[in-house]
């Protein structure tokens, strides 16, 4: 059965536009029948269309008006095709065409806004406006008015900068779960001392995080300056280049600290027998200052409440990453960002910080290959070479603006939602267990056993972290102490700690 490219898939083959591969694509059948989707094993999804269900022609326009109407938007397409005047000279013939038709305004104001294309065109009096995101069907931001095609672009940021977020079933639940009402629900309900010390675990639990999935083991002063700026998190200070250079010195060694933007192209490469191939490619340094910009604007969304503020700290966060703007600490500066739009959202309140980075690293195979669902295909579309003797790269292909702009965001925020989840069912409620046991353990010991606090806390933990039982290479530690008395400590362990235990081998 013979099956022809529709809608993106036509386009990209008809002007040989060098862009990512779709995730989503469609074909038209040579049969007459019903509609098929078909997923493929990396979950990229395939749909024919029977001949009986399309009625448009091989043509730019009508490929164009499938894809605006019946594909998920990809804007990284769009602006690749109005590069090639010919793809504009046929809107501006079909806006003459059809001045009034909703796809034709589209395509106009998307050849106009992705490529800076212009037109010689009026809208019709009493013409209706559109919207460019379909509310249904994608988060949007605040809707600025294009005149001249009357169309509403409600894009969450500007064509530097734009992520995508399409509400599927799984990211409406999260959003209708309200995240940030279990988190204020669960603080409020714990007494002041309590919070206290369950947020200075989860201070060194974030800390200790954001560091292991970068494997490196952080000095204690390292550690107490990255927890100086989680408390910083929620301030309320433009998101400019003055800004983030602050913050990259705060976590940073002063040997690596940067004082702007990077002016020179980076890459990211494994080590070994590969270093020489390239692992990411991030943009070109000139379009580093527009696509932050951008960033910036999307972060502002926050303050407006136009959309979810997780949508928002998940796509400030990756974007910032896959932005990459300095040589080194983008990562930590990409979690840090999630801590900094949910405080100043009001998500966590002052002095508070969830373990985000605690539950990416327990979900590390799907946290990397969301980094590499946007890299590799990027990267894979530029010829270059790489020196690492010194230590430069040439990169003999073109890097248009469009090919890092745009991105979808979705799976990203389904991440980030399913982590704070985790943070809040799990982390958080997790340590309050063990801090009730704890006390209630030191308060039966305490009643029969004379030992300094230090040393019983000290004992607890060994405990715990043994299962109950003290090991025979830390007995040695308490010598003063009874094998009658390590006994009925472990008993009295067990017992108080046994809901924390249970809890920890299911989470296991």
């Amino acid at each position: 059965m013979a099956h022809a490219p529709l809608g993106y898939s036509a386009l990209i083959a008809k002007f040989k536009l060098r862009v990512p591969p779709l995730h989503s694509t469609s074909e038209l059948s040579d049969k007459t029948g019903v509609l098929s989707t078909h997923t493929g094993a990396d979950g990229s999804v395939k749909t024919v269309y029977p001949r009986n269900r399309y009625r448009g022609d091989d043509t730019t326009v009508d490929h164009l008006t499938f894809a605006l109407r019946r594909e998920p938007l990809n804007l990284t397409v769009l602006a690749a095709l109005f590069e090639h005047q010919a793809a504009v000279e046929e809107v501006r013939q079909w806006l003459a065409a059809s001045p009034g038709s909703r796809y034709a305004r589209l395509g106009g104001f998307y050849a106009k806004w992705l490529a800076g294309a212009e037109f010689d065109y009026k809208l019709p009096a009493g013409t209706a406006r559109v919207a460019a995101l379909d509310e249904a069907d994608y988060v949007t931001g605040t809707s600025q008015l294009d005149a001249q095609f009357g169309i509403l672009n409600n894009h969450l940021g500007p064509a530097a900068f734009c992520p995508l977020v399409r509400r599927t079933g799984r990211l409406e639940a999260f959003i209708g779960a309200d995240l940030p009402g279990k988190i204020a629900a669960a603080i409020n309900r714990l007494e002041p001392e309590v919070l206290a010390r369950a947020v200075d675990y989860l201070y060194l639990a974030e800390t200790r995080s954001t560091y292991s999935i970068e494997k490196e083991l952080p000095d204690n002063q390292r550690v107490a300056r990255f927890r100086r700026l989680l408390e910083f998190a929620g301030a309320a200070v433009p998101l400019d280049e003055a800004q983030f250079c602050e913050w990259q010195n705060e976590i940073i060694s002063s040997i690596r600290a940067e004082f702007a933007y990077r002016d020179r192209q980076n890459w990211l490469s494994r080590g070994g027998r590969l270093r020489n191939i390239a692992d990411y490619i991030p943009p070109p340094p000139q379009q580093v200052e527009a696509m932050m910009d951008g960033l910036a604007q999307v972060a502002g969304l926050i303050k407006t409440k136009a959309a979810h503020p997780l949508v928002i700290a998940a796509c400030v966060s990756f974007g910032f990453v896959y932005i990459h703007p300095f040589y080194d600490g983008n990562g930590r500066l990409h979690r840090f960002l999630i801590h900094h739009l949910l405080r100043q959202a009001g998500v966590t309140p002052e002095g508070v910080v969830l373990p985000v980075s605690a539950s990416m690293l327990k979900n590390l195979p799907v946290y990397a290959g969301l980094l590499k669902d946007y890299s590799a295909p990027r990267t894979g579309l530029l010829n270059y070479v790489l020196d690492t003797d010194s230590d430069t790269i040439l990169i003999k292909s073109p890097q248009p603006y469009w090919l890092y702009a745009s991105f979808d965001a979705t799976a990203l925020c389904e991440f980030v939602f399913e982590c704070i989840q985790q943070c809040v069912e799990e982390d958080l409620a997790m340590e309050i267990r063990y801090l009730k046991a704890f006390d209630a353990s030191v308060a039966r010991i305490e009643g029969w056993l004379d030992l300094r606090q230090p040393r019983l806390t000290n004992l607890i933990d060994l405990v715990v972290q043994n299962h109950g039982e003290l090991s025979n290479r830390k007995r040695a530690k308490f010598t003063e102490l009874s094998d009658a008395e390590i006994a009925r400590i472990e008993e009295v362990v067990r017992d108080e700690f046994a809901d924390y235990f249970e809890a920890t081998a299911k989470a296991a």
